[in-house]
């Protein structure tokens, strides 16, 4: 599988996830939380991947950004309260189980860059041989923690959508 495929999955799975639970509010602000930083990072791959040791800072960053966004989602609604919009995002507000794995999955990946990272910057000096991690574990970690972010972000909208057709059938 082509490694551009990697790049633009998780956005991708997120935008379909937003169109397939539009009608839940709670669900349609959370993703678009999500889809921020991961716009952001899709907009700046090309250049963090012109950086040999400058992309897994990047890589650090864009999973803390994504951090940043999932842990203040409720304070950004109740910042914009005045539009009705965020008014109902902020008292319909809540964590789901998908949210956790998705926090998990960008730790992981921050765990991931910064062992790499380090692995790196001791190559380039000369202070170790071979680049093992970076090689042979690291990008094949990220691949599973991108597929696993798209599963978890479409199953997320796939279970608001369910419980708001069962809701408006009851």
């Amino acid at each position: 599988m082509s490694s551009a495929v990697f790049d633009y999955l998780i956005p991708i799975t997120f935008i379909v996830g937003l169109f397939v639970c539009w009608k839940d509010i709670n669900a349609r602000f959370t993703i678009s939380c999500f889809l921020i930083p991961t716009t952001i990072s899709t907009m700046t791959l090309s250049w963090a991947l012109s950086m040999p040791v400058g992309f897994y800072i990047w890589s650090i960053v864009t999973s803390g950004i994504f951090l940043c966004f999932v842990f203040s989602r409720r304070y950004l609604a109740y910042k914009f309260k005045q539009i009705p919009f965020f008014e109902d995002a902020y008292k319909q507000h809540t964590y789901s189980v998908q949210e956790a794995v998705l926090i998990l999955i960008s730790l992981v990946c921050i765990f991931n860059n910064t062992i790499a990272l380090v692995e790196v910057c001791l190559y380039l000096n000369y202070w170790i041989d071979n680049a093992y991690y970076k090689l042979y574990v690291r990008d094949n970690l990220q691949r599973i923690m991108i597929i696993m972010s798209a599963v978890v972000g479409f199953s997320y909208a796939i279970k608001k959508a369910y419980y708001i057709s069962n809701l408006q059938k009851s």
